[in-house]
């Protein structure tokens, strides 16, 4: 029994040794194995031109890859190199000047960093190179004569330029291959922290874990990221948005609402305190030093690592943090009441919720961000805590255990689906008679919606909104949420980058939210495991 066994775990191995050898071949190939230096020119014009040399992956070509030389004197034979920093130039545009006029081409010199310099004689010239329209190309003697009768006359290279060396070709990528499987052999799937939690393993503070709330966090970091790609009109990230602010509420106020007493712990709200700047810190200035510190923005780095300023896509996180350090002042005044009647603390928090929307409106209540006051959505993160003491004291009534409450739990997932549809329609301006979502002027009723969506979910049981929500690849996401929303603009600009650079294509708007998606996935995947999750335990 040994034996099959031993042969299958070869096999696998090997399988996986040629499958990273190919793929580590084909990065190598197009980044190394195509990149050069410096591209030199030995020629002689018969009027002053400057040439420019493109160069790309494949054989299109764009004014963002193009590099121009010196003048070249008239009637004069000179050497002239064109820089182009190791780029990708797997394919080759000379353009020889603007204007038409004739052209002697003795020699071209490809100089890596990588390789020896490759050289291209007369000969080899007029094999390797086509001319464009209205060129001529002929070869005599020690040099190619070239003549044109039309502007901006040039030569394109026929076939892919790379080397093929013993070392970058084949035992680079072959021990790149092997140190992968080395790596992926001691590499456990279910221990790896967000698949751990995935399968159930993560529990808060609290004890607690919604499922459906990973769901919820997951599903609406794709909505922001759908907005950022253009997917979707801008008021569906809004949605997304609101929904991360309401979810921080609701699990917050969670431990509170089974246990006011602790609003007046001190031991238990340090400890608050401490997991909050743990699970936000780390990850937050991880990205705040790579967006800023390596840019000279000493200043703008400071005041966010301040939490004073929030610009881009950052703004979400001093409103976070705001959140963060009101909630133990919300907590006791709504504990003290509870004293005095159990309904008076919740009856406070929805006056107060009310009283910081309005105030947010009227311009009272700011943070700053993108040079401008942007207004503190504290009342969303309220409305989210308002429902947690909704949905404990429900827990706490017997007939919402019993077949009456059944029956509501039911209305209440309905409820709970419609107005997340209706949060959505309002996003897509599916209705432009109901409004829509905008984080200025509404975010106080829809944030009060969203609220109920989250409510709804735990509240309701198994449910259609509840099954939908808890949808494995929305949980995936939930679970790395943070990182999620922190990373995927950089990783926008990067796809488009590569996309671009070594494709010469632009990726359609599906093809980019998968792509971007997908790799902001494995990117926040190791970031949650290596640089959130050890500061959670």
């Amino acid at each position: 029994m040994q034996w099959p066994d031993m042969r299958l775990k070869t096999a696998l191995i090997l399988g996986g040794v040629l499958l990273l050898f190919c793929g580590f071949k084909l990065v190598i190939s197009a980044t190394v194995c195509s990149s050069f230096f410096r591209v030199t020119l030995d020629a002689r014009f018969d009027r002053a031109e400057c040439v420019q040399v493109y160069y790309g992956l494949r054989p299109v070509f764009d004014e963002k890859h193009v590099r121009g030389s010196a003048l070249f004197p008239a009637g004069e034979r000179q050497s002239t190199s064109v820089t182009i920093n190791n780029h990708v130039a797997r394919y080759l545009r000379l353009d020889l000047g603007e204007h038409p006029g004739r052209v002697q081409l003795y020699g071209l010199h490809l100089t890596s960093f990588f390789f020896p310099e490759r050289h291209f004689s007369a000969a080899q010239i007029a094999a390797a190179f086509a001319p464009g329209p209205g060129v001529d190309m002929q070869l005599a003697g020690d040099h190619v004569a070239i003549s044109s009768s039309t502007e901006d006359p040039y030569l394109v290279v026929q076939g892919p330029l790379t080397h093929q060396g013993l070392f970058y070709s084949w035992l680079l990528p072959l021990l790149m291959a092997m140190a992968g499987i080395v790596l992926l052999s001691s590499f456990s799937p279910r221990s790896f922290p967000p698949i751990a939690d995935l399968l159930g393993q993560k529990r808060s503070s609290a004890g607690l874990h919604f499922a459906v709330l990973d769901g919820i966090r997951g599903a609406a970091a794709l909505l922001v990221l759908a907005e950022h790609i253009g997917l979707v009109p801008g008021g569906v990230g809004v949605v997304g948005v609101l929904l991360f602010f309401a979810l921080s509420g609701f699990l917050l106020a969670i431990p509170f609402a089974r246990n006011p007493e602790r609003a007046i712990t001190l031991e238990y709200m340090r400890a608050y305190m401490r997991r909050r700047l743990l699970r936000i810190i780390p990850m937050y200035y991880t990205v705040i030093s790579i967006l800023f510190l390596f840019r000279y923005k000493n200043p703008d780095m400071i005041r966010h690592y301040l939490f004073l300023q929030g610009d881009a896509y950052l703004w979400t996180v001093p409103q976070e943090m705001f959140f963060y350090v009101l909630l133990p002042f919300i907590v006791v005044v709504v504990a003290l009441a509870m004293k005095i009647k159990k309904w008076l603390g919740p009856l406070l928090l929805l006056a107060g919720l009310v009283v910081m929307n309005h105030l947010s409106h009227q311009g009272l209540a700011t943070l700053y961000g993108n040079g401008e006051g942007r207004p503190a959505l504290i009342g969303v993160f309220m409305s989210g805590m308002f429902f947690s003491w909704l949905y404990q004291w429900l827990r706490e009534q017997p007939f919402w255990q019993g077949r009456y409450g059944t029956c509501c739990r039911r209305c209440l997932g309905l409820a709970g689906l419609a107005v997340l549809l209706l949060l959505l329609i309002l996003g897509f301006q599916l209705a432009p008679g109901l409004g829509s979502v905008d984080i200025y002027s509404n975010y106080g009723v829809n944030g009060f919606l969203a609220a109920f969506v989250l409510f709804s979910a735990v509240a309701s049981g198994p449910s259609l909104l509840v099954a939908v929500m808890s949808w494995l690849p929305f949980r995936a996401v939930g679970i790395v949420s943070f990182s999620f929303y922190l990373l995927h603009p950089s990783l926008i600009t990067l796809c488009d980058e590569l996309a671009g650079y070594y494709g010469n294509w632009s990726m359609g708007v599906v093809t980019r939210f998968l792509a971007v998606g997908l790799l902001s996935y494995a990117f926040a995947a190791v970031t949650y495991a290596y640089v959130e999750r050890p500061f959670m335990k």
